[in-house]
């Protein structure tokens, strides 16, 4: 039995050869690179969201799978909930000033956010939605 540590994957042709390309020891590999994805998840996480903001975040992600091609277009789906489903007035945020914020976000930075909400969404139900929030999107107000 595989220990604590130890995980079985599988991966897209695409990246087992990206991996296969930076040396023999795909172990350390991955878990280099994956140490440093991380670390500039945390590094980029952008600052100046709000609570509501990041409620509004989301909320509006619940659901929705994004990934480095498209998580440049956060904005977008920010808008159309404003839009379509009422959640800047649901979270009491000026929308038009968070579709602005995530639009200057570049693509590590919005890769970031969408990573803290699908953490928000592995732990939502562990307790008070505010502060989970608070701690996936490191918020300190």
């Amino acid at each position: 039995m595989p220990s604590k540590n130890e995980y079985h994957i599988v991966l897209t042709p695409d990246t087992a050869e990206q991996i296969d390309a930076r040396g023999e020891n795909r172990s350390f590999t991955i878990r280099r690179d994956l140490d440093r994805l991380y670390t500039l998840y945390q590094r980029n996480l952008p600052r100046n969201l709000t609570e509501g903001d990041a409620c509004l975040i989301v909320d509006v992600l619940n659901g929705t799978i994004m990934d480095a091609n498209n998580a440049r277009m956060l904005w977008a789906e920010v808008e159309d909930g404003c839009s379509l489903e009422g959640l800047a007035e649901k979270w009491e945020v000026d929308g038009p000033a968070l579709v602005e914020k995530l639009k200057q976000l570049n693509d590590v930075q919005a890769l970031a956010v969408v990573d803290a909400a699908e953490g928000f969404w592995t732990k939502h139900d562990q307790g008070d939605m505010r502060e989970i929030v608070r701690e996936v999107f490191r918020i300190r107000e």
